[in-house]
């Protein structure tokens, strides 16, 4: 089950779907990482999606844009366990006649435009337990992952594989060379290799990393990530998720986390000492349509939580915008929020929640913002959604530690998703 307090995988549950869930894997999600997953099984062949995204911060002028975009994709014929998969991506500019000094830049190529990519181009095998999928593909890791919360998700260049041959485990190991996508910090319309997305120089390769995850034991799954960046860190990550059912429709869900990294190698990036740690606490009630949530994250490392995550990151506390890691020094964050689905009084697919979060370096004079998300989703069918997005950021430090103005901003973005 998944701490959603949007509902799970931004679905509304009965009350017989949600039982049948609590005797599942747990999986906990942040508010970011629900509004940021990406399910490809909802739109194998296809998905049309139209945006618009507007931003102000105090004293400055808004920057808004208008996008159409969405993929196609194709999938070979199975031989001998081997099959194909292949991807195509464009989004287009329908800013007309608007100020190009004043357009967002999250939603275009890096000069504001529209572009086309081929965003998936895999070898995909398959044999008994075992798969491996080779190529330009969609990743859902907690360093590494889509963040599709924007008018294109994340997308890298990986070589993964995968096995279940032990019951309740699953092990994974992967190789991350490129990323494109929103968030790969150079141009979202081409793959670049992952030392541009992290500003390192060409001396280093990619990422390499290993994962375990069990579900052995019922209503508590566990799980165990490690990275390899080659000459910039090593970093563990390790999270507990736990459900007690009270009932069919009541339940809490709790959950665990640590994330720490070290340099190593050259430490292209200067000095990683982060050591994180997280719990989170549910409670659904599906009969009443209400979930509430609270998080909590601390950093007692020398260097601030890792900002190596290519996409949305692992926090427990994440918000639509604001991350512990983006402090880029030490500190802590709480957040809390609330979900209503209207389905519990006859209003199918409606889906509405509010989050706050308070986020503060160990010296607050450095860093101290506060951030408050208000989504309201609607499911039309399973083809059709719409989801309004609204962050209000302030912050109580005038400056952060590099002396950079700290100003207080607003954030919304409207979205809608045709599936087919």
């Amino acid at each position: 089950m998944s701490i959603d307090i949007y509902g799970e995988n931004n679905q509304t549950l009965s009350s017989q779907e949600s039982a049948d869930i609590l005797h599942q894997s747990v999986e906990i999600k942040t508010v970011r990482g629900i509004m940021g997953a990406n399910n490809p099984i909802e739109h194998t062949s296809g998905q049309l999606r139209t945006g618009y995204i507007t931003f102000k911060e105090d004293g400055g002028s808004r920057n808004s844009a208008y996008a159409l975009g969405g993929h196609y994709h194709f999938d070979s014929r199975n031989w001998n366990g081997l099959s194909v998969g292949l991807s195509a991506y464009t989004v287009l500019n329908l800013g007309i006649n608007q100020n190009t000094n004043n357009v967002n830049p999250d939603f275009f190529n890096a000069e504001g435009n529209s572009f086309i990519l081929l965003s998936e181009a895999y070898l995909d095998g398959k044999w008994g337990n075992t798969e491996i999928k080779l190529g330009r593909q969609l990743l859902d890791t907690p360093h590494a992952d889509s963040d599709d919360i924007r008018m294109i998700p994340n997308y890298f260049e990986a070589y993964t594989l995968t096995n279940t041959d032990i019951d309740n485990l699953t092990l994974s190991a992967g190789y991350i060379n490129k990323m494109a996508g929103w968030e790969n910090g150079v141009d979202a319309s081409r793959f670049v290799k992952i030392y541009e997305t992290l500003g390192t120089g060409n001396d280093m390769n990619g990422i390499a990393y290993a994962s375990a995850i069990y579900e052995g034991i019922e209503d508590l799954t566990l799980s165990l990530w490690y990275y390899n960046y080659d000459n910039v860190a090593n970093v563990v990550y390790a999270e507990a998720g736990y459900t007690y059912a009270f009932s069919k429709e009541r339940s809490l869900t709790f959950g665990l986390q640590y994330d720490g990294s070290r340099d190593t190698g050259e430490a292209l990036l200067g000095k990683q000492d982060a050591n994180t740690y997280g719990v989170s606490i549910e409670f659904a009630d599906e009969e009443r349509g209400i979930h509430l949530l609270a998080a909590y994250n601390r950093d007692n490392g020398e260097t601030g939580a890792t900002g190596l995550s290519l996409g949305g990151g692992p926090f427990f506390t994440s918000m639509e915008d604001q991350t512990l890691d983006a402090m880029g020094i030490k500190g802590e964050a709480w957040m809390i929020g609330a979900g209503y689905h209207f389905a519990a009084v006859g209003v199918d697919g409606l889906i509405t929640g509010i989050a706050y979060g308070h986020f503060e370096a160990e010296n607050t004079s450095l860093y101290e913002s506060r951030e408050t998300d208000i989504v309201l989703e609607y499911s039309w069918n399973e083809k059709l959604t719409l989801t309004a997005a609204y962050a209000s950021v302030g912050f109580d430090a005038e400056v952060d530690e590099n002396g950079d103005l700290l100003k207080d901003y607003q954030q919304f973005r409207l979205v809608a998703n045709y599936n087919f």
